[in-house]
């Protein structure tokens, strides 16, 4: 028995020990971050390092340690911590961010570069990484490098917008960009007039003539006028195709309130008023009038939004349509430079005098945008599906809309635009004028040209072609269309 207890007995003491050492290293842990938090740093080291001396292999007390070092500025301790954190763990959440920026502090950029690199292959979506990496871009004064940086910290973490804003107003000071500079500097200041680093954004507006007083308006207002040149003249809604070439003059009107609005969530209430006025074909003289009410919540990497739309229109002073929409959809970001939204759709219309025509109308659509040149630049692709159920079996419908496009900018701020869109309209029943059932295609080739003045004013060339081709001889049509318009907003 005394010969089972003299091995016994040292094996116990050991396993005890262990415990009480585990349990002695949680506990300087805790202190250790409590200390840290209280900004009490030497006691904070004071603990890391009881726990190291324990346990030279425990990552933690090595990491925390190393932010220590950071915290007070002692950048050489630090880099000596963090690297000893990814001997022990390659991958331990950002120990390689924080290694980088002890050498950003040390100014060893190439090794900063490289560990910032790393830390973003490691989790993409890490925006202080690539905050410090346009950081580090900055002090070795590769200003235009820096701004691609900065603008994916915008698109990853809202909470960053301002200091990543201020960091691109920077940047472009630098490259002698004063109006994009303003612009940044401005959108910064709108983030948070009361934040710690206002006031030397507002110091930097001063030195480039921006306006500092600015404040976030919940209400917008604008108004247009257009002249319009048509080569054939239709109502698309009616099958009406006059085969004749005719100008009119337009004019717009749009107004809303933000009637709630949070970082989380934002309602709103809106109005928009068309109408033109053709020279020759005054029959055709269309007034639509929309009211909106809609609600957005946004997060990081995705955002939804709730539209509902209610339309009262006439056509040559006479009730023509009236529709209520319902315009559910959901966008995210699965990369900076990529954004998704999908957005299914209900609609009723009602023809006044035109029954067999109103329909029902479900849909569903995905639209993906790629942006590029420093995301002053975006492609896109879009398809919706859609089914009408109407009145009069005759229009009842399945439709498919593709289109594609490019937005750009040009020599003195013009923006460019280029699409396609492609309808395929394919009936269900018979129409009674052919005996069969009808199928239309239509095509628009369009280009959009816009340049802004003033920073209220906006001119814009929209031109578009269009092919209508359908076994209806009445509706298988060519047209050119031309849009100038000048718009005033605030």
């Amino acid at each position: 028995m005394r010969k089972h207890l003299f091995f016994v007995l040292p094996l116990l003491f050991l396993c005890l020990n262990i415990v009480q050492a585990q349990e002695t290293d949680s506990s300087l842990l805790s202190r250790g971050l409590q200390f840290f938090s209280e900004e009490k740093y030497e006691s904070a080291i004071t603990e890391f390092s009881k726990i190291i001396k324990n346990d030279p292999a425990n990552k933690e007390a090595h990491y925390y340690l190393g932010l220590t070092f950071l915290r007070t500025e002692k950048y050489s301790e630090a880099v000596a911590r963090l690297k000893k954190v990814l001997e022990l763990d390659p991958k331990f959440s950002g120990a390689r961010r924080n290694l980088g920026v002890a050498y950003l502090n040390l100014e060893s950029h190439d090794l900063a570069i490289q560990q910032f690199n790393k830390s973003i292959d490691q989790d993409p979506q890490d925006a202080s990484a690539y905050f410090y990496l346009g950081r580090v871009f900055q002090q070795k004064k590769w200003y235009r490098e820096s701004l691609i940086h900065f603008q994916t910290v915008l698109s990853l973490d809202p909470d960053m917008e301002q200091i990543g804003l201020y960091q691109i107003g920077l940047a472009y000071l630098e490259l002698g960009q004063k109006e994009d500079a303003k612009l940044a500097l401005t959108l910064a200041l709108e983030k948070d007039p009361e934040s710690s680093i206002a006031g030397e954004i507002k110091s930097l507006l001063d030195e480039v003539g921006g306006k500092t007083s600015k404040s976030k308006k919940d209400w917008w207002v604008s108004a247009s006028l257009g002249w319009q040149y048509d080569d054939n003249v239709s109502v698309v809604k009616q099958d009406l195709v006059t085969n004749q070439a005719d100008i009119a003059a337009i004019f717009e009107f749009s107004t809303g309130y933000k009637f709630y609005s949070t970082s989380d969530l934002e309602l709103r209430l809106g109005y928009y008023f068309y109408q033109n006025a053709w020279e020759d074909v005054s029959e055709l003289n269309y007034q639509s009038n929309t009211f909106s009410l809609g609600g957005a919540h946004n997060e990081r990497n995705w955002d939804v939004g709730f539209d509902y739309y209610y339309n009262y229109s006439f056509l040559d002073t006479k009730e023509f349509i009236a529709y209520h929409s319902i315009a559910p959809r959901v966008g995210f970001s699965l990369h900076p430079q990529l954004y998704t939204n999908i957005s299914p759709a209900f609609l009723t219309s009602n023809f006044f005098e035109d029954s067999p025509r109103d329909a029902i109308n479900l849909s569903i659509g995905f639209d993906q945008y790629l942006f590029f040149m420093e995301n002053k630049a975006y492609g896109f692709l879009s398809y919706r599906y859609s089914d009408e159920d109407t009145e009069g079996s005759e229009f009842d419908y399945a439709g498919n809309l593709i289109s594609a496009g490019v937005n750009f900018p040009g020599p003195y701020k013009i923006q460019f635009q280029l699409s396609y869109l492609y309808n395929l309209l394919e009936y269900k029943s018979n129409t009674a004028s052919i005996e069969k059932k009808r199928r239309d295609e239509k095509q628009t080739a369009r280009l959009l040209i816009s340049k802004q003045f003033l920073e209220i004013l906006n001119f814009s060339l929209d031109y578009q072609y269009n092919i209508n081709n359908s076994n209806i001889v009445s509706v298988d049509t060519k047209q050119n269309l031309l849009i100038l318009k000048l718009a005033l907003f605030y």
